[in-house]
Order: structure tokens, then C-alpha cells, then sequence
């Protein structure tokens, strides 16, 4: 099984209609067009001595471009590592290192270290001037890698931790485009209003798009006007962003309803209820969200057309299990708060270094996730945050976006992000970054908004003024330990 294949059939199916549209310049390709282009990508790469099996990175922006040299890399059967190209070179060399990289198609706006010696150019279509060379030929990957049928090799989020490259086969990213398009419903006649990275969310959303024969228009432009602006313009039926440009979006005020979407979805990162209803408010639509992992898919989504809660995840898409387990990996009853583990056909197949098989790291064929949450009564999943990111104080403990949210929630505040700092005594104390808007914020009055609504414990010793929340690639807030020299020295101390 190739996920080319995928392609192909809707190209057979649909070959004018159009499968791409890049909003701000207007160019486009048609489904026609980017088979024959992925067809050019694999036998340019295959007269190169591409094999399959070989791991082959994609060093290219968000744009239409990227579709062809995607689908010509699988095509060809090289297994695909994303570069995002906002990493910087000892990001991309690190990822060479673990992974053991064949070689890099990359495009022809590739900074010159980034290429490898002696590469060949690609001549027409989109692709013009991307080139391919070799940085290993002959490293070899772990013998059970190649009984894999890799697609994809993606890198976590590493919110709390290093990242890990997760390897996905063909077979379990067409069996999660199966199982979340049952829930979607995606057909020819949708128009996605796209703005994530690619390099980070091809893997499933854009094959499920081009399964359907949907169009996807991309916008290089991610500002909230820009965005609003794109969706009154080109009329798209469903939009899929992140929370950060839902929460933005909502802060434009006042506006008429987006009457062409039938549906929103918010994905890559929790969203808060503040979040949701100020763009409803704003924009007269409901915004759903899905509960993405990398090494599962999109286990649960949530469209909120069925009475679930808007604050939950969904319930499972067909082809899934859900299950909350303690400590001891016994299932926990309703509305208890245990580790979230996911059982389904679109689980990942391994971690690629430290080489692991997913069978070592499952737990009677459950994926433990690192997320905790709960089921309620009507099998719908809550999440609370991340295991490794929980703060314990003096014996207590609380998840950080609970207090992130509190924040928020405060005039002047536009984002937080709040962690434990270790205590000689206690542990841990809570802490707070915040980014203020330009007006300020009245620091004094956030702490006693956070003491008025948080238990004594939960409450940040003290805030500090940043310029910008870190966040990993996807749109995460990174949490990892945070260093002090990261923010201003503006802070309020907790007496």
C-alpha cells in the first residue's frame, strides 16, 4: 500500500478540479496536475538511486509546491522526514543524526547549508529548482524498519521533554484518514481554509483532503485580520486552525457570521471554553476540536453536534479505544483522573531512536499517551494536561492550564504559561509568564484576580513579563523547565 495511491484515484476521479490554491497569489493545481507532478518527483527521484526504505527529508515552506514533492517522495518509497524550514541548522542536524537521513529533497529557497554537496536540480512544474542530494547513501536503518512499509518519520512536540521521531507506515495513516473522515465527513465539494505548517500536519489532514477531492487553500498569511479576511473571500466550508489563531481571531471584535462554514475544528493544543465562545460570539459559528498524537492520529473529535461538553475532546472515531488507567494500569472508573491510552489500527509502528517497536512500549496493546484526563458518563474524553507537567506543591497537586486559564481571563493578559519551579521544601512553587498588551496590565490586581478565584497553593508566587509565550513548532506551549534569564524582570512577588 502506498498513500499515493490515494492520490491517484481522486486525480482519475476529479483531474480539473482544482486540489490546492495558494489564497494570496492565486496560483493553483489541479488534481490532474499534481499527480503527474508526483509521478515527475518519484522518477526524478528513483534515476537519483532513491530505494524504498530510504529516509529522505523535505526541506520546504508552506505552499503549493509542497504537495507534488510530498507525494513524489512517497511515491518513490522513500520514507518522508518533514524539515520544518523555520528549524535551525542544529535542529536539521540533529534530526540527520537520529534518524540516519539518505538524503534531503529541498527547495530552491533552502538556505545553501542546508543542501547537500553535488545535488541535482528538478527542471519544471512547481518543483522547479528544488534539488536532491545524498548526506548518507548507504546508512542503514535498524533491520525491523524496513518490514515497516515507513511513510513518515515525525518528530513529537517535545513540550516537556526531547523530542522523538515516530515512524508511521502507509497502512496506519490511511487507516487514521479512514477513521477520522467517518467522523469529518470530507467530500469534493468542501474548501479548507488551511494555515498550519505542512511539515507538521500533512501526514493525515492533507491525505485525508486529497482521499475526499476536497480543495485546499492555503494562506502564507497567518495573521487573524488576514485570516478573516481569506474566509469571507474564498468562501471555505471548513476551517482548521490551532487555538492560538482562534484566540487571536476572536480579539478582532465585532463582525458578520462566517455563514460558509460548516465546520470549525481546533487542533495541535487544547483549547480553553473562553476561547471557543468568544469566537462563536464573534463570528456566529461553534468551534470543535480534535485530540491529535502523533503516534495515534486523531482518536477523538469533538464536533459538538451530540451534547458532549464543548471542553471535551469527543468522543472515539470509529476504529478506536479510549481508556483512563491508574498507576498501575488498571481502568479507572467515570470521571476519574488517570493517564489517557489509546488501542486502534492507526497507532504508530515504532520510535526510530532510540530504536523502539511500539509492541515495547505498549501496555497490552494500549499506547500510554503522557496526557491525563477522564471519561464521563457518556464516553466522552476530558483532558487535564500533560503527566510529566503536573505541579506539586507541598503535596498537592494541579495541572498548569487550570491556572493559565484563571489568567487569561484577566483584562490585559493575551497569553500565559505557568510551571513549577523546584522548592528546597516543598517542591515546587507555581509560577507565571505573561504577555501583556501594549496598554499594560495591572499585575497587582492579577494576583489578587488568581487569589479571589484559585485555592492559595495554585496561585503564581510570582509573574513575569515575556514578549512571547514559548511555544514548540506546532503551536504548543513548550513545557519545558523554564530559565530565569528567559523573561523581563518585571514581576510581582506573592507576600
Amino acid at each position: 500500500m502506498n498513500l499515493a495511491n490515494l492520490l491517484h484515484a481522486s486525480a482519475d476521479r476529479w483531474p480539473e478540479r482544482p486540489v490546492a490554491t495558494d489564497v494570496r497569489s492565486a496560483r493553483s493545481m489541479s488534481y490532474g496536475q499534481l499527480a503527474r507532478e508526483s509521478r515527475s518527483v518519484a522518477a526524478f527521484l528513483k534515476a537519483r538511486g532513491v530505494e524504498p526504505g530510504q529516509r529522505v527529508g523535505l526541506l520546504a515552506p508552506n505552499g503549493v509546491a509542497y504537495l507534488p514533492a510530498a507525494f513524489g517522495l512517497l511515491e518513490a518509497g522513500a520514507c518522508l522526514v518533514p524539515l520544518a524550514s523555520n528549524l535551525a541548522q542544529a535542529e536539521i542536524a540533529e534530526i540527520v543524526r537520529d534518524v540516519q537521513l539518505n538524503g534531503c529533497l529541498a527547495w530552491s529557497g533552502a538556505d545553501a547549508t542546508a543542501v547537500p554537496d553535488g545535488a541535482a536540480r528538478l527542471q519544471g512544474g512547481e518543483c522547479d529548482g528544488f534539488t536532491f542530494g545524498w548526506i548518507d547513501r548507504a546508512a542503514r536503518a535498524p533491520a525491523e524498519f524496513y518490514r515497516l512499509n515507513a511513510a513518515f518519520i515525525r518528530f513529537t512536540s517535545g513540550t516537556t521533554a526531547r523530542s522523538k521521531g515516530v515512524v508511521l507506515s502507509h497502512e496506519a495513516t490511511a487507516a487514521r484518514v479512514e477513521a477520522a473522515d467517518r467522523v469529518l465527513a470530507f467530500t469534493e465539494e468542501d474548501r479548507i481554509l488551511w494555515m498550519l505548517p505542512l511539515a507538521y500536519h500533512f501526514a493525515v489532514t492533507i491525505v485525508a483532503y486529497v482521499r475526499a477531492g476536497s480543495h485546499i487553500l492555503l494562506s502564507p498569511d497567518t495573521l487573524p485580520r488576514a485570516l478573516v479576511d481569506a474566509t469571507r473571500r474564498r468562501r471555505p466550508s471548513v476551517l482548521y486552525a490551532s487555538p492560538l489563531h482562534f484566540e487571536r481571531m476572536g480579539h478582532l471584535g465585532p463582525s458578520e457570521r462566517l455563514a460558509s462554514l460548516r465546520l470549525v475544528l481546533s487542533t495541535s493544543a487544547p483549547i480553553t471554553q473562553a476561547v471557543m465562545d468568544r469566537f462563536e460570539s464573534v463570528y456566529g459559528v461553534p468551534v470543535g476540536q480534535a485530540y491529535g498524537i502523533i503516534e495515534c492520529g486523531l482518536p477523538c473529535i469533538n464536533l459538538r453536534t451530540d451534547g458532549v461538553p464543548a471542553t471535551a475532546v469527543g468522543r472515539p472515531v470509529p476504529g478506536y479505544e479510549i481508556a483512563v488507567l491508574s498507576d498501575e494500569g488498571a481502568p479507572l472508573a467515570t470521571d476519574a483522573i488517570g493517564e489517557i491510552a489509546v488501542r486502534g489500527r492507526g497507532l504508530f509502528s515504532a520510535y526510530y531512536a532510540p530504536w523502539q517497536l511500539r509492541e515495547q512500549v505498549a501496555r497490552d496493546g494500549w499506547f500510554l499517551t503522557g496526557d491525563l484526563g477522564r471519561l464521563d458518563a457518556a464516553g466522552a474524553l476530558h483532558l487535564k494536561g500533560r503527566k510529566k507537567a503536573v505541579i506539586f506543591v507541598a503535596g498537592l497537586k494541579f495541572f498548569p492550564e487550570e491556572v493559565e486559564d484563571c489568567i487569561n481571563q484577566f483584562p490585559g493578559i493575551k497569553e500565559s504559561r505557568v510551571y513549577g519551579r523546584p522548592h528546597a521544601r516543598i517542591g515546587e512553587v507555581p509560577c507565571a509568564e505573561v504577555v501583556v498588551d501594549p496598554a499594560g496590565c495591572d499585575l497587582d490586581g492579577l494576583k489578587t484576580h488568581c487569589a479571589r478565584v484559585l485555592s492559595s497553593y495554585k496561585v503564581p508566587l510570582e509573574f513575569k513579563i515575556v514578549d512571547a509565550v514559548p511555544r514548540t513548532p506546532g503551536g504548543k506551549i513548550s513545557r519545558r523547565p523554564a530559565r530565569d534569564d528567559d523573561a523581563a524582570p518585571v514581576s510581582v512577588e506573592r507576600g
